[in-house]
């Protein structure tokens, strides 16, 4: 076919041009590509916030830098996740109490 470039589309031979780009986009969460396109492409999640690439890249820093810290910080965590229920119990408790008393509250 001489020196210019063809690729094959369906039963088709197209000319090859370098210069263009095919974007692919997907709803799909996890899109399933087979292995030989998935070599020739690079897949870019969209999905992600600024907070979830902030605490990935913190947990990747503190995981080199001191693995103590790591653990601290997972310690730390549970206990703001555990006091937060806490304070949440405790808010609907409240909530509860003043919306069954009867009465002048001020009493």
């Amino acid at each position: 076919m001489g020196s210019r470039l063809y690729v094959s589309v369906s039963d088709k031979m197209m000319d090859y041009d370098p210069n263009f780009k095919l974007y692919f986009i997907t709803r799909l969460p996890n899109p399933s590509f087979s292995p030989e396109l998935q070599a020739k492409t690079t897949l870019i999640n969209f999905t992600v916030t600024q907070k979830g690439l902030e605490e990935q890249l913190l947990g990747k820093v503190i995981s080199k830098e001191q693995k103590a810290l790591e653990e601290q910080l997972t310690q730390v965590l549970e206990e703001v996740n555990s006091n937060t229920k806490s304070l949440m119990l405790l808010d609907a408790s409240l909530l509860e109490r003043l919306t069954s008393n009867t009465g002048d509250l001020l009493d």
